[in-house]
């Protein structure tokens, strides 16, 4: 069933996720809930706590990216390169907005699958952007809180005005996403 996506007027996107220790129905209902709901925005990647779920969860299709599809349960970095990547980054709870934002080229994830099971993932480029942007929305972190300063500083306005409840003048949305958003 397709939830409505949180943006950063609400709070909820800023406190730290608990970690999952039931997998269960109620798990794969969330996880439905959540490839609807990021399926009809368009996005690539979801986590729980962007329709309202504090818990340890998230997931991501790049399929059309050449990728994968998945959810990612209690995900934790292993490891990330130290070389860096430039990249456009959106967020579907920051409406109209995309900007630059360095992160690792390349990342290897721990997680539990479904059952409850320990697994390991690698990712570079589009991937790993990913991976680390749906973890940091799982410990209170949106993407514009972690942009250069001088960046922040000139998106302040449209940050400003998506944190009221008002669209951004002139949208940007990111070149990655799956698709239109349905009508």
């Amino acid at each position: 069933m397709v939830k409505p996506v949180l943006t950063i007027q609400d709070e909820r996107l800023y406190k730290v996720s608990a970690p999952v220790t039931k997998f269960d129905r109620e798990l794969r209902d969330l996880v439905r809930d959540m490839f609807d709901s990021m399926a009809e925005e368009g996005g690539v990647g979801l986590a729980a706590v962007q329709i309202g779920v504090l818990k340890r969860v998230l997931v991501i299709d790049l399929v059309e990216k050449g990728f994968i599809k998945g959810a990612f349960i209690n995900p934790r970095l292993i490891e990330a390169s130290e070389e860096m990547q430039d990249g456009e980054e959106g967020c579907l709870s920051v409406p109209g907005l995309s900007a630059e934002l360095k992160r690792p080229r390349w990342v290897k994830i721990g997680y539990q699958d479904m059952s409850g099971n320990e697994k390991v993932v690698e990712g570079e480029m589009l991937l790993a952007r990913a991976f680390l942007h749906e973890m940091d929305h799982l410990d209170g972190k949106v993407f514009v809180d972690q942009l250069e300063p001088k960046l922040h500083k000139q998106l302040a306005g449209d940050i400003d005005r998506i944190k009221s409840g008002l669209p951004v003048e002139h949208a940007i949305e990111p070149k990655y996403r799956n698709r239109k958003k349905a009508s």
